[in-house]
């Protein structure tokens, strides 16, 4: 199996992994389950590198956008947690 191939079933594997798992503990909080396919994304590019140069720079981009998004999650959670009310 290539390396490309690899990481694709990988992260299959454990994104759904993941949703079984948040499921059968009744978690409906839809930022929980991105925090953890972000962390999870980052984990599994950084197993399977190094990739094609070409690869390398599209995860590149998707991990930018992905960190970003996590970031503001992050933010929205310490804002609730120091203000004591809802962001939006």
């Amino acid at each position: 199996m290539r390396l490309n191939e690899r990481y694709l079933f990988s992260m299959a594997a454990i994104y759904a992994l993941t949703t079984a798992i948040l499921a059968a503990f009744n978690e409906d909080r839809l930022d929980l389950y991105l925090s953890v396919y972000i962390i999870e994304y980052f984990i599994l590019t950084l197993l399977h590198s190094p990739l094609k140069p070409k690869t390398s720079r599209m995860l590149d981009a998707t991990g930018y956008a992905l960190f970003a998004i996590f970031v503001i999650i992050v933010a929205i959670q310490v804002w609730e947690i120091l203000f004591g009310g809802a962001f939006l």
